[in-house]
C-alpha cells in the first residue's frame, strides 16, 4: 500500500472568507479571496486590494495597502508576499492516478484555531467540504488515528491520515 507524508505549517494558511453584506444579493453572504490582486493609483498613492467574490459571482474588494509613489514602495510588497505565502493544495484525483492509498499530514505548526474539515477543505482541490466532512464521519479521514467529528481543533504535532477508497 503506497502512501505519501505532507508536511504543513499552519500559521502560513490566510483567511480566505468573509461573511459581509452583499449589496447585489440584499443578504449577509460568504465571499471567498479569489487571489487576484488589483492596485489602482491616483498619482500620489497606489491602492492594493484582494478581490473576493460571493456564491453569485458578485466582487467586492478588500484594500490591502497603500503605498506612497516611490521606488522603495516595491520593498514593502515583496515582504508582504513572503509572509502571506499559501500551502500547496493537495491534488487527490492525480495521488490516485499513481496509486497512493493512503495520505499522511503531519503538522509541524499550528497558530489559531482551526478545524479539520475547514483546513482540509481549502487545501483539497477535488473535494468539497461537504465530502470531507462525509469522510470524516465514516472514518477515511482520521486525526492520530482516530475517528474525530469534523469541528475537531487541529494542534502542533499531529497527523491527519487521509484513507482513499
Amino acid at each position: 500500500m503506497l502512501n505519501i507524508t505532507f508536511r504543513w505549517q499552519l500559521s502560513q494558511i490566510p483567511e480566505r472568507t468573509v461573511k459581509k453584506h452583499c449589496k447585489m444579493c440584499g443578504k449577509l453572504s460568504v465571499f471567498t479571496d479569489t487571489n487576484v490582486r488589483r492596485h489602482n493609483s491616483n498619482g500620489k498613492n497606489i491602492y492594493q486590494y484582494a478581490i473576493y467574490k460571493c456564491e453569485k459571482n458578485h466582487t467586492w474588494n478588500k484594500k490591502l495597502a497603500i503605498y506612497k509613489t516611490f521606488s522603495e514602495h516595491v520593498v514593502e510588497v515583496e515582504e508582504q508576499k513572503e509572509e502571506t505565502s499559501i500551502l500547496s493544495t493537495i491534488p487527490i484525483i492525480s495521488l490516485v492516478e499513481q496509486g497512493i492509498k493512503v495520505i499522511h499530514i503531519v503538522l509541524d505548526d499550528v497558530i489559531g484555531k482551526r478545524r479539520i474539515d475547514k483546513v482540509l477543505a481549502i487545501q483539497i482541490e477535488d473535494w468539497s467540504r461537504s465530502q470531507i466532512i462525509k469522510k470524516i464521519e465514516k472514518g477515511t479521514i482520521q486525526l492520530n488515528d482516530q475517528i474525530i467529528k469534523p469541528s475537531a481543533k487541529l494542534s502542533k504535532g499531529e497527523r491527519i491520515s487521509i484513507f482513499i477508497d
